[in-house]
């Protein structure tokens, strides 16, 4: 894992949510990281709260024009809260470094296309709204 630290997780949560994280700098281990710091204070309904709305302000810092793109994901935003607090909740007595090198080295980006076809996952649908896996 490229973070060694608990101040490295922490300046990727706060760089999260203060909308400073560079694009570039935003991938699936980040996603990751902010997920299990929502879920390790919060219920699953106020983590995802709070993961969508730093995802809209992060696109918006980015200049995304919402009207014209919109790379939000419903669906794969809750299957990954749902898969962080699962996770969470057999590994509570590990470290902060410990929980997220594991969760990123057990969950690559496409662990969800073990529950859903492609397709279907990808659909306008399940960007939009929670849709059940379908495999």
């Amino acid at each position: 894992m490229k973070y060694k630290t608990n101040e490295e997780l922490e300046d990727v949560f706060d760089s999260f949510e203060r909308a400073t994280i560079k694009r570039e700098n935003w991938g699936h281990a980040e996603h990751l990281i902010v997920a299990y710091y929502y879920a390790r204070g919060s219920d699953l309904d106020r983590a995802l709260v709070n993961m969508r709305a730093g995802i809209f302000r992060l696109l918006k810092s980015f200049k995304v024009d919402l009207s014209i793109e919109m790379p939000y994901h419903e669906t794969l935003t809750v299957f990954w809260m749902r898969t962080v607090f699962d996770f969470l909740e057999k590994h509570e007595e590990f470290s902060n470094l410990e929980i997220c090198a594991s969760l990123i080295e057990t969950f690559d980006k496409d662990f969800p296309l073990k529950s859903y076809s492609k397709e279907f996952l990808f659909s306008d649908r399940a960007r939009r709204e929670y849709v059940e896996p379908d495999l």
